[in-house]
C-alpha cells in the first residue's frame, strides 16, 4: 500500500496543529513565567477546586511526572498549596492560592490573541461549530479533559 498524503490524515493534522498552537501558547505565557502545563494546572484548579496531583494530570492531559514538575514550580512561587486530604491520609490535595488564581486570569488574557489568530479564517458560525466538534471529539477520546456540560 503506498504512503498517502499526510494532510489527509486526522492524526497528522491534529499533531501539526497542536504543535503550532502550543508554540504560540508557550510564547504568550513566557512573560508570566508560566509553561502551558502550569497554566493548565492553575486553570483547572481555579475551575474545579482542590484536586490530587494524579487527577489534575489526567484532567490536563499530561503525565503525572510532568504535572509534578509543573506543580513544584507553582508551589515554589506560592501559586498553589499542598494539603493532606481530609479523609484520605495518603492523598495530597493541590489548591490554587489567590495569587495563582490571579495569574490564571492574566494567562487567560495573554492567550486570547492566540485563539483569535487560530480562528481568524473562520466566520462566527463556523467558530461555534468548530469548537463544538472539537469538544465532541475530545469527550470521545478523553472524557476527563472537559468539565460536564
Amino acid at each position: 500500500m503506498p504512503v498517502g498524503n499526510p494532510g489527509d490524515r486526522l492524526g497528522y493534522l491534529v499533531w501539526q496543529l497542536s504543535q503550532a498552537y502550543i508554540q504560540r501558547l508557550e510564547h504568550a505565557l513566557r512573560p508570566l513565567g508560566l509553561t502551558q502545563t502550569q497554566y493548565s494546572a492553575l486553570m483547572r484548579l481555579t475551575l474545579d477546586g482542590a484536586l490530587s496531583g494524579a487527577e489534575l494530570a489526567r484532567r490536563c492531559g499530561v503525565t503525572a511526572q510532568s504535572m509534578g514538575t509543573a506543580l513544584q514550580g507553582l508551589a515554589d512561587r506560592e501559586l498553589v498549596e499542598r494539603h493532606a486530604h481530609p479523609t484520605h491520609g495518603r492523598i495530597i490535595e493541590i489548591r490554587v492560592t489567590a495569587a495563582g488564581a490571579l495569574l490564571a486570569e492574566q494567562g487567560e488574557q495573554a492567550l486570547l490573541p492566540c485563539e483569535e489568530e487560530a480562528l481568524a479564517p473562520f466566520e462566527d458560525r463556523e467558530k461555534v461549530r468548530l469548537k463544538a466538534d472539537l469538544r465532541r471529539m475530545l469527550r470521545t477520546l478523553s472524557p476527563h479533559a472537559l468539565p460536564p456540560e
